[in-house]
């Protein structure tokens, strides 16, 4: 596991109380029970937790794996 996942494991079980055994990397956002504005809102705090910016054409993400390729894109491009 990637430390890019655990850390939004992490914050997804800190934000919104979901056990960590439920946050299958595979599994959709929208399985964790996570309407659209709340996953709206877990990419501003993953923004804030990685001081980094999603931009919006990259925003949407299928699962706990995708959104972590995509920060771990971000951070290296940011750091290139």
């Amino acid at each position: 596991m990637s430390s890019t996942l655990k850390q939004l494991q992490d914050l997804i079980v800190e934000k919104y109380g979901i056990a960590i055994e439920e946050l299958a990397p595979e599994k959709g956002l929208a399985d964790f029970g996570l309407d659209s504005l709340s996953q709206v809102e877990l990419l501003f705090s993953v923004e804030e937790h990685f001081k980094i910016e999603i931009p919006e054409e990259r925003a949407q993400v299928a699962n706990l794996n995708a959104l972590a390729a995509l920060v771990d894109s971000i951070l290296a491009e940011s750091a290139a």
